[in-house]
């Protein structure tokens, strides 16, 4: 949950880690069962020198100097429901589930796992395979446009101050965010049985 924390400091944003439960139907469709929204929370230390037996406050402060503090998280499970304050809850918490999932689908999914990470493939490809090669014929239609597209999303769309960063939840650790994910991408990961075997 690090960018929990960073996010929720800004003044314009607040965010949930989300987790779904889900159950598939005999029709083949999936229905929520419930949805945990947790959020990192700064909790007081007892400044007595035992532990004590009950839970220590949660607050949402800023820490002060002299009182010591730790990270804990605050979960809450939300269920579905049809009537009254809770259906606006349960819209709620489906609401942050899809901003969650809309942030990872295009941060991850589309920007870095499919047009950073193919970038070096289609220089290598232009580099190193003749024209005529039948492999760059194959890898060409898909690669014609990946620098001049990657290039113009780097100058419009994920600079600093950008258009990703002023509407993504994340704001400014948008790419911050991606970059994390990047350093743990692994090449042989991406064939078909590791990445089913990883999911």
């Amino acid at each position: 949950m690090p960018y929990l924390k960073k996010i929720n400091y800004l003044p314009s944003a607040k965010a949930y880690a989300t987790r779904t439960f889900l159950f598939l139907k005999d029709d083949g469709t999936l229905k929520p069962l419930a949805i945990e929204l947790s959020k990192p929370r700064l909790i007081r230390d007892c400044d007595l020198g035992f532990k004590p037996v009950l839970p220590l406050p949660v607050i949402d402060v800023q820490p002060h100097p002299d009182i010591n503090y730790h990270w804990g998280v605050e979960s809450k499970v939300v269920l579905p429901a049809d009537k009254g304050v809770e259906s606006t809850i349960w819209l709620l918490a489906k609401a942050h589930v899809i901003v969650n999932d809309t942030n990872y689908h295009q941060l991850i999914s589309h920007w870095l796992n499919t047009h950073a990470v193919m970038e070096p493939f289609a220089i290598a490809t232009h580099r190193n395979l003749s024209v005529v090669h039948p492999v760059y014929k194959l890898l060409h239609p898909h690669y014609r446009d990946t620098i001049n597209i990657n290039a113009l999303a780097r100058e419009i769309l994920i600079n600093a101050g950008s258009i990703v960063e002023q509407t993504f939840l994340p704001g400014p650790y948008s790419m911050e965010m991606s970059s994390a994910v990047y350093k743990n991408w692994v090449f042989t990961d991406q064939a078909l049985p590791n990445d089913l075997i990883k999911r």
